[in-house]
């Protein structure tokens, strides 16, 4: 008696219906609620409108979705108790992952040859900067303008191509991408291995 009055259930209320609270806890449809209630779709939408009431074994199908929610469960005699553990949710499908995990595999592949291209094209601008001072350094460069205007275009393409093409921040910007994808495939191979092997 102690558990029947504990848990005594709370019956909807007409906002219950009137604001769709239980579809939309459910992800239901008018039809699919509908059918739960035994009653038209039409005569749904005019209770969830508060045109029309719901009978009383149309209140009962509704408290017990609302008990639900609560995680009670209706015992037909106007009590409650606590409702059985819920269901377990469906292990992940394989194949979905497995076909994810080639991707990853095969988009990360195409960064790494990538970031490596790259690289090789860096090289010889980072070459440039490493040689301009001594370039510069040289005594008699002073009074050559020539040479002068030249060292400048000489650094300056250097520069250009290293921050817009194949410096730090472009090689940056693909390992970040990289990483982002060899986590997802390390995530998605460990996900794999807790699965059961397919009958």
């Amino acid at each position: 008696m102690f558990a029947k009055e504990l848990f005594k259930p709370t019956l909807p209320s007409p906002p219950f219906m009137e604001d769709t609270t239980v579809r939309t806890h459910f992800a239901l449809t008018q039809e699919r609620l509908a059918a739960w209630l035994g009653v038209p779709r039409a005569s749904l939408a005019l209770a969830e409108r508060g045109h029309q009431p719901l009978t009383a074994t149309d209140g009962t199908q509704v408290a017990r979705l609302v008990l639900a929610m609560q995680g009670l469960a209706y015992d037909g005699a106007g009590g409650s108790y606590p409702a059985p553990p819920p269901l377990a949710p469906p292990l992940p499908a394989a194949e979905p992952l497995q076909h994810r995990l080639g991707q990853c595999r095969y988009q990360a592949g195409n960064l790494r040859y990538a970031l490596a291209q790259m690289r090789r094209r860096a090289a010889p601008y980072e070459a440039r900067l490493a040689a301009a001072p001594a370039l510069r350094a040289w005594p008699g460069a002073a009074a050559r303008a020539l040479e002068a205007r030249w060292l400048d275009s000489f650094e300056e393409e250097a520069v250009e191509k290293l921050r817009i093409d194949c410096g730090p921040g472009p090689q940056k910007m693909l390992e970040a991408r990289l990483a982002g994808l060899e986590h997802e495939a390390a995530l998605l191979d460990a996900l794999l291995a807790t699965l059961p092997p397919a009958p």
